[in-house]
């Protein structure tokens, strides 16, 4: 990990539009994937979580690491296709195939919203 990947260095800021409100948890993500080293698991359990939404970069390593992870731990995931991104398109689009298969429900913003709204999430 680059020293410009690390809390409190420039570009790692959180932009003022998604600062976490007062109830929301913030987690700080140490390595590629957002479940490694990190209390993520314990604090979803603790809110009675048991489906993740995952958006990001890059999707073939820190998206795809979190998905597994997040696997590994037993939570329904969602991977949305149009939230994420590559260098490389075809790449991308590889990885986007492999989450399918097996890992994750790869949906669209709009299928996810879809989603929320019809089960009545926020």
């Amino acid at each position: 990990m680059t020293e410009r990947h690390r809390r409190n260095q420039q570009g790692a800021q959180i932009v003022d539009e998604l600062q976490p409100q007062e109830d929301e948890h913030l987690i700080a993500k140490k390595g590629f994937g957002g479940f490694s080293n990190t209390p993520l698991d314990t604090v979803l359990r603790n809110m009675g979580v048991t489906t993740c939404v995952v958006s990001g970069v890059t999707t073939c390593v820190c998206v795809s690491t979190t998905i597994r992870g997040g696997v590994e731990y037993n939570y329904r995931m969602i991977l949305v296709s149009d939230a994420v991104a590559e260098v490389d398109r075809e790449t991308h689009e590889a990885e986007l195939k492999t989450m399918s298969r097996v890992f994750a429900d790869v949906k669209t913003t709009d299928e996810v919203v879809g989603l929320l709204i019809t089960t009545g999430r926020k």
